[in-house]
C-alpha cells in the first residue's frame, strides 16, 4: 500500500497528459503503445522522467498505472481505476471537478484553441458578471504565471506552439529536479506544485465545460481530496470502503482576532521614530506567519501536506483533513498551545479554530460548506481560550511594560527598554530588506526568528536546505530540491539605496541633505540596505513634508464568495472556482501589488505610460512602504505625492485584471505629520475607508470628500493647471483659498438654492486677478461657474491636492 503523499504525487500528475495531448496536437504521436488520450499522454509523462520520481523513493512503474487510471466512467478499460489506489485518485478527481457536471457529455479529447477564462467572469454581482475574456498562457513576459501576466484579453494568445513552449518550460524544470533531487516524496510533490503552477494556472482544466479552473488549480485540489481520503482510512483500503460516501472530511477554518491592534499597537515616544517603522513591518509579518504556522504546524502533525491548504490569506487559513480521531485530537492540542503562546504575548492577537465534518458529496456545493464552517468560526470566537482556567499560575509579578509593546514586560526596569519580542521585531525588520525567503523549522532555527508552537519561522535568502518548508518571497518556481511555495509574506520596505535613486544623490551627498533636513538619526547607520524611517518618507515628498497613508480594500468579496457563483438553476460554487477565485486575489494583493512598487515599468504599456511618466514612477514608486498588503485589501504609507499617485495606477491595475464592473477598490488617503502615531494613522484611514463604502464603493475618500475614481482621474489635469499657475503666479494661494471659502459657503446647512448660487457672483469677481495675469487660465476656472460639474463638487480634492505639491515645511 502507497503513503498518502504518494497518492497526492499521482493526483497532482494524473492529468499533466492534458499539456502534453495539446502540446503535440496533430503532431507527434505518443511514443509509447495506448490510446492517445490525455491518461495515457500522464502515463507517458511519468515514463520520461522516472529518474526523478525514483530518486525521490517512488515507484515509477506503480506511479504510471495509478496516474493512467483516474476516470471511473469511462468505457475504456484501460482507463478504468482497479486498485484502491486508482480509486482514491478517481474519487478525488471526480470530487474536485463538479464543474464537468454543467458540460454535455462527450467524448474526452483537448481543444488547443480554448483559452482559459477569467475566475472573476462567472461572478454574478448587483446583477452583473464580468466580461468574457480569455488568458494567454504566453506573453510578453514569457511562458506562464508571471508578474504583469494573468491579465484578461480579448484575443489571447492560444496559438498551436503555446502548449509546446509550456511543455518545454516543464520539461526545464524537470531537468532541475534531476539535477537537484527531490530528498523525499513531499519535497518532490511540492517542487511539482510549483513547477505546475508556473506553467499551468493559465491553461484550462477542462475544455468542453465552462473552461474557467485553471488546469494547476484543479490538479491541486484533487491531490489535497485524495490525501485526506486516504488518510481517512489510515492509509489501507478496499474499493467498497472507498466508494462507501460519509462523512470522511473535515473543513477547518482558523482566523485570528484582534490582527489591526496587534500591528497597531506601537508605542514610538520612547523608541524612536526609524524603530517604529522597521517594527511596524515585522509585526505585520508575524500575523501572517503566525496564521501560516499555525496551518503548517496541523498539516504537518496529522501527515499531510501543505497542499491541503485549500485556501490562505489576511490571518485565515482553510484547511481539508480527515474526519479522524487523530485529526480531532490534533486540531484541540493546537488551540490549547496557540491559546497559551497568545497568553504569552499579551493576548493582543486570538487564535480561533473551527471544524466541521462533510461527505464527499458536498463538494457539489461548496459555497455552503463556506457559510457553515464560518457559523462555527464564529461560535468558536464566543470562546477564545477555550482551555483557559483560572489558577495563580496565570498570575505573574507587575513589571515595567515594554516601551514599544506596552503589553509584555520589558527586559530591564529602565526607562525605554524594550521586552525580547519587540528587540526581535527590530533586527527583523532591519534584516527585511536583505531576505527573499521564510524558513519553516522544526527543531532549531538561526536568529532571530518568530517561535511559534510546533514550527518556528526565519528569513533567509537563497535556499534553507535546513528548513521543513519554504515560502519565496519572490515569484520563482524553480525547483532547488527543497519543499517550497511561492508566498510573497515580506512585502517591500524601502530603503536609503531606493532614496539615492529617486534624488539621484550618492551616500555623502545623501547624508548632508539627511542633516540639512533635521532627518539624521546616528544610530541608524547610513548603509544603502538601511529602511528609511518615516522622517526621511515624508521628506521625500514633492511639496509638503507629509507622509501619507492608503488603505484599500476590495468591494463585494464577501458576496463573491458567499452568493457570486449562485444562478437560479444550479450552483456554480465548486470547490476548485473557489480556491481559483482565493488564489487569483491573493496572487493580485501580494504580487501584483508589489511589482506595481518595485518595479512600475512592467505596467507601463498596459496603462498607457509614456517614457518620461514610466520613468519617474520607477523611480519613486519603490519609496512606498506595503505595511501588509494580501487576501483583498492593502495598507501602505509613504511618499505622499508619490503615494497618490500610485492610487490612481492601482485601482486601473485591479478593474484591468477583474474587467468586472462590480468589482471594485473602496479605500483613504491621508496625510499625517511623520510622527503621528500609528494606531492613530490606522484608525483615521480605517474612518475614510468606511466613508467611501457608505457613499456607495468604488471610491477613495481623500482632502474630506469620497470620490468616485474616474472622477479622481478627471481632477487630475485641474491640480495640475492649478500648480503650473501657482508656479508662473497666474494663480496666487490666496485666490486658491479664496476658492474654498467660497465652496464651503456653498455646502453650508440650511441655504435654499438661490442662496448657494451666491457663489458664482462671488468667484467671478475673485477671479478678475486671474484674468488680468493670464487670459488662459481665467477662462479656465470660468468653468467652476457650473455647479454640477465634479470640478466644482471636488473643489477641496485637487485645489488641496496642488497647493500641497507647492508648499514645502
Amino acid at each position: 500500500m502507497a503513503d498518502g503523499t504518494h497518492l497526492a504525487l499521482a493526483c497532482l500528475l494524473h492529468d499533466i497528459g492534458k499539456l502534453l495531448q495539446r502540446a503535440s496536437w496533430g503532431g507527434e504521436a505518443l511514443k509509447g503503445k495506448g490510446s492517445p488520450r490525455h491518461p495515457s499522454y500522464s502515463a507517458e509523462f511519468v515514463e520520461l522522467y522516472r529518474h526523478v520520481f525514483q530518486q525521490a523513493g517512488v515507484d515509477p512503474g506503480w506511479l504510471k498505472t495509478t496516474v493512467k487510471r483516474h476516470h471511473e466512467g469511462w468505457k475504456l478499460e484501460e482507463f478504468q481505476p482497479q486498485t484502491p489506489e486508482e480509486w482514491c485518485v478517481a474519487l478525488a478527481d471526480t470530487f474536485a471537478s463538479k464543474e464537468r457536471e454543467e458540460a454535455t457529455q462527450g467524448q474526452p479529447g483537448g481543444v488547443t484553441e480554448t483559452p482559459l477564462l477569467s475566475i472573476f467572469h462567472p461572478l454574478r454581482l448587483q446583477g452583473q458578471e464580468g466580461e468574457r475574456l480569455g488568458l494567454s498562457p504566453v506573453h510578453g513576459r514569457g511562458e506562464g504565471l508571471k508578474p504583469g501576466a494573468p491579465y484578461p484579453e480579448s484575443c489571447p494568445n492560444i496559438r498551436k506552439e503555446v502548449y509546446h513552449r509550456l511543455f518545454e518550460r516543464v520539461k526545464e524544470g524537470m531537468e532541475d529536479l534531476a539535477r537537484r533531487p527531490p530528498k523525499d516524496p513531499q519535497v518532490l510533490l511540492l517542487s511539482l506544485a510549483a513547477l505546475f503552477q508556473e506553467s499551468l494556472a493559465l491553461v484550462p482544466a477542462d475544455t468542453q465545460s465552462e473552461p474557467d479552473v485553471s488546469l494547476y488549480d484543479h490538479l491541486r485540489l484533487t491531490a489535497a481530496i485524495a490525501h485526506a481520503l486516504w488518510a481517512y482510512h489510515g492509509g489501507k483500503a478496499s474499493v467498497a470502503d472507498l466508494r462507501q460516501d460519509g462523512e470522511k472530511f473535515l473543513l477547518v477554518v482558523g482566523d485570528f482576532g484582534g490582527i489591526q491592534g496587534h500591528i497597531y499597537r506601537i508605542a514610538g515616544a520612547e523608541t524612536g521614530v526609524g524603530g517604529i517603522a522597521k517594527r511596524l513591518r515585522a509585526r505585520s509579518l508575524e500575523v501572517s506567519l503566525a496564521a501560516e504556522a499555525m496551518a503548517l504546524g496541523l498539516l504537518r502533525r496529522i501527515g499531510l501536506t501543505p497542499l491541503n491548504r485549500l485556501m490562505g490569506a489576511g490571518g485565515k487559513f482553510y484547511l481539508l483533513l480527515p474526519n479522524t480521531e487523530e485529526a480531532r485530537r490534533a486540531l484541540e492540542e493546537a488551540q490549547r498551545a496557540w491559546g497559551e503562546w497568545a497568553l504569552r504575548g499579551g493576548a493582543s492577537l486570538l487564535p480561533h479554530l473551527a471544524l466541521l465534518p462533510f461527505r464527499g458529496q458536498d463538494f457539489r456545493d461548496f459555497a455552503a460548506l463556506l457559510r457553515r464552517a464560518h457559523r462555527e468560526l464564529a461560535l468558536a470566537k464566543l470562546r477564545p481560550f477555550p482551555h483557559l482556567q483560572r489558577t495563580e499560575d496565570t498570575l505573574r509579578q507587575a513589571l515595567r511594560p515594554c516601551a514599544a509593546c506596552g503589553l509584555r514586560p520589558a527586559r530591564k526596569d529602565e526607562p525605554g527598554s524594550l521586552c525580547p519580542e519587540c528587540e526581535r521585531e527590530a533586527a527583523i525588520g532591519r534584516l527585511l530588506p536583505q531576505r527573499d525567503r521564510v524558513g519553516f523549522f522544526v527543531e532549531e532555527a538561526f536568529p532571530p526568528f518568530f517561535g511559534f508552537p510546533g514550527l518556528k519561522a526565519a528569513l533567509g535568502k537563497g535556499p534553507l536546505p535546513q528548513a521543513w518548508h519554504t515560502y519565496r518571497a519572490q515569484p520563482d518556481f524553480t525547483p532547488d530540491g527543497t519543499s517550497f511555495e511561492v508566498k510573497p509574506l515580506l512585502g517591500h520596505l524601502p530603503t536609503v539605496a531606493h532614496a539615492l535613486r529617486a534624488k539621484d544623490m550618492d551616500l555623502e551627498k545623501y547624508r548632508t541633505w539627511a542633516l540639512e533636513e533635521g532627518l539624521w538619526e546616528e544610530e541608524e547607520g547610513l548603509e544603502e540596505d538601511r529602511p528609511l524611517t518615516f522622517g526621511e518618507l515624508a521628506a521625500l515628498s514633492e511639496g509638503v513634508p507629509y507622509l501619507g497613508g492608503l488603505m484599500l480594500d476590495a468591494d463585494r468579496m464577501g458576496e463573491a464568495f458567499a452568493t457570486g457563483f449562485r444562478r437560479e438553476d444550479r450552483d456554480l460554487a465548486t470547490p476548485s472556482r473557489i480556491a481559483a477565485l482565493s488564489r487569483a486575489l491573493e496572487w493580485f494583493f501580494s504580487v501584483e501589488v508589489l511589482e506595481l512598487i518595485r518595479n512600475p515599468t512592467t505596467y507601463a504599456k498596459r496603462l498607457g505610460w509614456n517614457d518620461l511618466e514610466a520613468k519617474v514612477k520607477a523611480r519613486r514608486y519603490p519609496l512606498l512602504y506595503s505595511v501588509y498588503s494580501g487576501g483583498d485589501d492593502l495598507f501602505l504609507l509613504g511618499p505622499w505625492d508619490a503615494l497618490l499617485e500610485f492610487a490612481l495606477d492601482l485601482e486601473r491595475l485591479y478593474r484591468l485584471y477583474t474587467r468586472h464592473p462590480a468589482l471594485t477598490l473602496s479605500g483613504a488617503f491621508l496625510l499625517f505629520g511623520p510622527k503621528t502615531p500609528v494606531p492613530q494613522m490606522a484608525e483615521a484611514l480605517r474612518e475614510g475607508e468606511k466613508r467611501a463604502k457608505d457613499a456607495g464603493r468604488g471610491r477613495l475618500y481623500l482632502f474630506g470628500r469620497a470620490v468616485a475614481w474616474e472622477e479622481l482621474r478627471a481632477l487630475k489635469p485641474w491640480q495640475e493647471d492649478l500648480r503650473r499657475h501657482l508656479r508662473e503666479e497666474a494663480v496666487s494661494k490666496a485666490q486658491a483659498y479664496r476658492w474654498l471659502t467660497l465652496w464651503k459657503q456653498f455646502w453650508a446647512k440650511d441655504l435654499d438654492e438661490g442662496e448657494r448660487m451666491r457663489y458664482k457672483p462671488l468667484l467671478a469677481y475673485a477671479l478678475r486677478r486671474v484674468r488680468e495675469k493670464d487670459q488662459g487660465a481665467w477662462k479656465r476656472y470660468l468653468e467652476l461657474l457650473d455647479h454640477t460639474q465634479p470640478a466644482w463638487t471636488h473643489l477641496p480634492v485637487w485645489v488641496q491636492w496642488a497647493l500641497y505639491g507647492e508648499r514645502r515645511g
